[in-house]
């Protein structure tokens, strides 16, 4: 009887704990609770709101995103922005993301500002739109690409949020997008635990 207790005890601990093998490369998709997030995820029909990747300075690894303007943090500074998440990791070839990717994001992304209008330009850039531009320039995805986007299923709250307007039609990509690709393999999610 104690020994069942306690492998379930240890069994639900580690169900819970945090997931701690990142590498370069991974995306992280987040499940946030704000009004807009919820919109998001009903108009890109997903869990996700929020994204971020990882990436190194060659000596400890971060989450980079955009929110406010590109930037970095500490992995579990990230995480504290919800505790629903799923970190997938991309199935094609890393090797060139790997060798160059911190040099490009410190010299071409590295406070950008954030892209507010959802407009696919390189001037300022929201957070999967960032994701995906930085990662496709050293990744051949096979899957995973910008469509037009379309704003009709919450229309009302987009154009009130807009200041030009929702940008419908126009080429964008959402954090679920980055979910549903086949060019990546759900490794861990939060409410599952390791995959």
């Amino acid at each position: 009887m104690k020994i069942t207790t306690i492998l379930t005890l240890l069994l639900l601990a580690f169900k819970a704990h945090a997931f701690n093998d990142f590498r370069v490369g991974d995306v992280i998709l987040l499940d946030l609770d704000c009004r807009s997030c919820q919109i998001i995820e009903d108009e890109s029909g997903g869990r996700f709101s929020h994204s971020g990747v990882v990436i190194s300075d060659g000596r400890e690894l971060y989450a980079a995103q955009s929110l406010g303007f590109v930037h970095h943090m500490p992995i579990e500074k990230f995480l504290k922005y919800t505790k629903k998440y799923v970190v997938i990791r991309p199935k094609v070839n890393l090797t060139n993301f790997k060798k160059y990717h911190w040099q490009a994001y410190k010299s071409e992304y590295y406070k950008v500002p954030f892209d507010n209008d959802y407009r696919w330009d390189d001037e300022t850039l929201y957070c999967s739109e960032f994701l995906y531009k930085f990662m496709a320039r050293f990744i051949n995805f096979k899957h995973l690409s910008s469509a037009p986007m379309d704003f009709t299923r919450n229309w009302d709250y987009w154009a009130a949020h807009f200041r030009l307007g929702p940008p419908q039609g126009i080429e964008g990509i959402s954090p679920n997008d980055f979910y549903y690709s086949k060019d990546f393999k759900i490794i861990y999610d939060s409410e599952k635990g390791l995959l």
